[in-house]
């Protein structure tokens, strides 16, 4: 039985719908039932809860951890640890440049690896950089508006499908491989590159440069630690220089998807017009 703890984000239902395609007998810890796949075992609780964890943790060989960033998620991550001591493998999704990382959810992560580590679990760590999927952010100002707004420039980022971090933790939960492995998609690609994409695929856009301070006033109304974790993201991109890798081909036999794919998929969202 493989348990997923973080069912409900982007990461942990792409995992959950891949372990159900290879008909792996799965389990997710939720709050709120029926928001998944009907074949998934589903326990409702907390996961900060330890009764909820023993409940959704009995008889699981694996574990997917993927709890969404926020305040408490150090917290709740060390709990799920230490209640899953007995299982065979723990998949934690974490962050690359976690071990003296200018990124204060990074240095979080670190944390939390250490925990798995001390306490003997077998493990693999994915250590994914940022999600095509987050360019859904932006997606309704730029059908209607035509622009966004970001603080890298033209710096190169290491995007990286989730549905491709998604199918290494499914491969490592499945064949009891263990490691540490950064997570990249084919190419790095800037925010300018991006709009580039767009306009080429029909949907005219442009990414505008503006400062800290200003991206923070466009990002008013977000809970104060986001706002926090999106520039202190953005400042490292520009100074700590990213490059893609091949993990992601070397461990699932295939190149990962690319992200003129993903914005054909998600035409409709950007307003990119349909032939």
């Amino acid at each position: 039985m493989i348990v997923v703890i973080g069912g409900t984000g982007t990461t942990g239902r792409a995992v959950l719908h891949a372990l159900g395609a290879r008909g792996v007998p799965t389990r997710a810890l939720v709050r709120t039932p029926g928001r998944l796949p009907a074949h998934i075992d589903q326990i409702v609780g907390d996961a900060a809860d330890p009764d909820s964890l023993r409940a959704a943790l009995t008889g699981a060989t694996g574990v997917f951890l993927a709890m969404g960033n926020g305040p408490r998620q150090e917290e709740i991550e060390l709990g799920v640890v230490a209640a899953a001591a007995h299982v065979h493998h723990l998949v934690k999704l974490s962050a690359p440049q976690v071990d003296n990382s200018p990124v204060a959810i990074a240095r979080m992560h670190h944390r939390v690896e250490t925990a798995i580590r001390t306490a003997g679990i077998r493990h693999t760590f994915l250590r994914p950089y940022a999600f095509f999927q987050n360019l859904l952010f932006h997606a309704d100002r730029i059908r209607a508006t035509g622009w966004f707004p970001t603080t890298t420039g033209d710096t190169p980022l290491n995007m990286v499908d989730a549905r491709d971090v998604a199918d290494v933790a499914v491969a490592a939960l499945t064949h009891d491989t263990t490691g540490t492995h950064l997570l990249t998609g084919p190419e790095a690609i800037s925010y300018p590159d991006v709009a580039a994409r767009l306009t080429a695929a029909g949907r005219p856009a442009r990414c505008v440069t503006v400062t800290p301070t200003e991206l923070r006033e466009d990002l008013r109304g977000a809970p104060p630690w986001l706002v926090d974790h999106v520039l202190e993201i953005q400042h490292m991109a520009t100074t700590h220089p990213e490059h893609p890798n091949d993990t992601v081909a070397h461990l699932l036999g295939r190149p990962p998807r690319p992200l003129n794919a993903f914005l054909h998929e998600y035409a409709a969202a950007f307003g990119i017009p349909t032939r």
